[in-house]
């Protein structure tokens, strides 16, 4: 998403599109990643507005990358020392981006053998 579309307009795409996390970019440049949680917790922030807000301004620009062949160990690894969520995956530009939620589904020995009971 473009750095300059607003908390608005990226919120919007997050719901539409079903991401947890979007790669803001400045012309072909990232300049980091935006998770849904921090779009919600400034939207509902006295005083904030979204609708004029560029998403740009939300980004850490502490930006942690990851390339194709990368590892889903080393990229959990990554996420849990630089305390992110997702990696932005570049080659010779975005190829994509890899979540802690993708990781640990990418994990077959993390999964139950039984399905989990919920307790109401």
């Amino acid at each position: 998403v473009d750095a300059e579309e607003t908390v608005l307009e990226a919120a919007r795409k997050m719901i539409q599109e079903n991401q947890r996390y979007l790669v803001v970019l400045q012309g072909n440049e990232i300049r980091g990643v935006v998770d849904l949680y921090k779009v919600f917790r400034y939207t509902y922030s006295p005083g904030f507005r979204p609708q004029q807000t560029p998403i740009g301004e939300l980004v850490d620009e502490n930006i942690v990358l990851a390339r194709p062949e990368t590892s889903l160990e080393d990229a959990l690894t990554i996420m849990v020392e630089s305390n992110c969520d997702a990696l932005p995956v570049v080659d010779e530009g975005l190829v994509g981006v890899v979540d802690i939620y993708g990781v640990l589904k990418a994990q077959p020995k993390a999964r139950p053998k039984e399905k989990p009971v919920y307790m109401a």
